[in-house]
């Protein structure tokens, strides 16, 4: 039988959490979070919106502009 791992019970909060982070310092343009703990977001004004499926989403694509971000400070130096 596969084991699905159970959420954590503050992925939701943890979600709400780095949406206001992207937002506050730029890295996303627009997310908006659905009654069902979807949430659809914009990278930029003129980008595709994507749909978060849950709390994992988020947290996934959060790490993903993180790595870009430290993946560009690198070239930086």
């Amino acid at each position: 039988m596969p084991h699905h791992p159970t959420p954590a019970p503050n992925a939701g909060l943890e979600a709400v959490v780095w949406i206001d982070v992207l937002l506050r310092h730029g890295l996303i343009h627009a997310a908006v979070e659905g009654s069902d703990g979807q949430w659809l977001a914009q990278i930029r004004p003129e980008s595709t919106v994507w749909l978060l499926r849950d709390a994992d989403e988020v947290l996934t694509l959060a790490a993903a502009l993180q790595q870009q971000l430290r993946a560009a400070d690198g070239e930086n130096r």
